[in-house]
């Protein structure tokens, strides 16, 4: 089990340093799908070559440790499908969309519901049938579902235990951007604490400023990996700020036809940084 626990704690370091990195969330995630399917790749050679010297080790790696990391890579994958695929046209798809995926790991939790109830109370009575390899219950309870089904680095239940694990994750994750999408209706969001919060913020600068802003995001990529729609964006935005944009598209027409300065307001913000970052210095 030692090399098994240095091999989790190099994965749990990696995460963290992808998690430090400056990647967008696109980039993010592959990163950390990487790391997972290495980690897991190491994980099984590592089992193959060496007999766990305690059962209890055995169910413990079958039970926690292989389950962890297969179900934070499912979770990974569903969560970077979900960023690719969701509709960008309005709030209210958004929200049908995210519950709709709700409900279908709802319904694939319901076909398993006694081994989520038993994994969710922390029982053990099982542990010794569901948890240690055994060719003949693999073959049992095995699913095409499944990723894994080697039975030399299988048992009949870590297949579903990993599901447990990314049904937690992504059920989490997204009732966290229901939470979100509910207070971007409400135009009451705090982004410094992802809290609703009870003194909204006002943009003081000109809806022109914004708008310049807002496409400036959107052509270098930094929202979204520059997927979401301006339409939408501005939608946000206005929330957020509490301010209505208007004919948006009359207002990048205006500021291309800026003859001596288009990005006025994006200099204006390199301008005032830089002069704030040298008094800073001083």
């Amino acid at each position: 089990m030692e090399e098994i626990n240095l091999l989790m704690s190099n994965y749990e370091k990696e995460l963290k340093k992808i998690n430090n990195s400056n990647f967008n969330q696109y980039d993010l995630l592959k990163q950390k799908i990487s790391v997972a399917k290495k980690s897991l790749h190491q994980l099984r050679n590592n089992v193959r070559k060496k007999e766990f010297n305690k059962i209890e080790d055995e169910i413990y790696f079958f039970k926690f440790i292989k389950p962890k990391v297969c179900g934070e890579l499912n979770f990974f994958k569903n969560k970077l499908n979900y960023l690719l695929e969701k509709p960008f046209v309005s709030l209210e798809k958004n929200q049908k969309h995210i519950q709709k995926e709700l409900r279908d790991f709802e319904t694939k939790k319901k076909k398993n519901l006694m081994f989520y109830r038993y994994m969710k109370r922390g029982d053990t009575i099982y542990d010794d049938k569901y948890f240690i390899r055994n060719p003949e219950q693999l073959q049992l309870f095995s699913s095409n579902e499944f990723i894994d089904s080697d039975p030399e680095v299988s048992t009949s239940h870590d297949l579903l235990a990993f599901e447990v694990v990314t049904y937690n994750l992504i059920t989490n994750f997204y009732k966290n951007e229901l939470n979100y999408l509910a207070s971007l209706e409400d135009g009451m969001f705090d982004t410094s604490t992802n809290n609703l919060s009870t003194t909204p913020l006002i943009w003081t600068s000109s809806k022109t400023d914004l708008i310049e802003l807002i496409y400036a995001l959107k052509v270098t990529g930094s929202i979204n990996g520059g997927d979401s729609q301006i339409k939408q964006l501005t939608e946000i935005f206005g929330q957020l700020f509490s301010v209505d944009l208007g004919n948006y598209y009359k207002t990048y027409a205006d500021i291309k036809n800026r003859s001596n300065d288009p990005a006025k307001f994006l200099n204006k913000l390199v301008l005032n940084l830089n002069k704030k970052v040298e008094l800073d210095e001083m």
